[in-house]
């Protein structure tokens, strides 16, 4: 009886180990979209920012979301305003490039990068970025 229930144990944890695993993704560089107007849905992300940086010329974005099947590539948009402040600040909004959300049950961690050539041709010394759904601030200098 107890080598029946340890080895339901065993393969208990085996099966669950298993369905934890995190998958790590990184999406090739892309340009930064620069739309006249930007018509975002008003609807809750299916992922959640974790982290932004700026390297280089490069925004770096690492997202995580729960489905490991249908996952979508995703866009960075800008509408080329700038507020009036000083330094002035970009409201830049990542979507997804499909409506179908991810299926499965693994955690994706992927990371997105894009070229911020659209904003560096502003001539600015230096832009605040504000990234939709991140509380934290992101000061670009460009590279001359």
């Amino acid at each position: 009886m107890k080598k029946i229930f340890y080895l339901n144990l065993l393969l208990f944890l085996f099966i669950s180990c298993n369905a934890q695993k995190i998958i790590e993704m990184e999406q090739s560089s892309e340009k930064l979209i620069n739309a006249n107007h930007m018509d975002i849905p008003d609807i809750k992300p299916f992922f959640k920012i974790d982290t932004a940086w700026i390297e280089d010329d490069f925004l770096k974005i690492k997202i995580s979301f729960i489905g490991n099947k249908n996952i979508p590539e995703f866009s960075l948009v800008w509408n080329g305003a700038l507020m009036k402040s000083l330094p002035p600040k970009a409201v830049l909004v990542l979507l997804p490039k499909i409506d179908k959300l991810p299926k499965g049950k693994k955690t994706v961690k992927m990371t997105l990068a894009y070229e911020l050539s659209a904003i560096k041709e502003t001539n600015y010394d230096e832009i605040i970025l504000l990234l939709k759904d991140y509380n934290t601030q992101l000061r670009y200098t460009p590279k001359k």
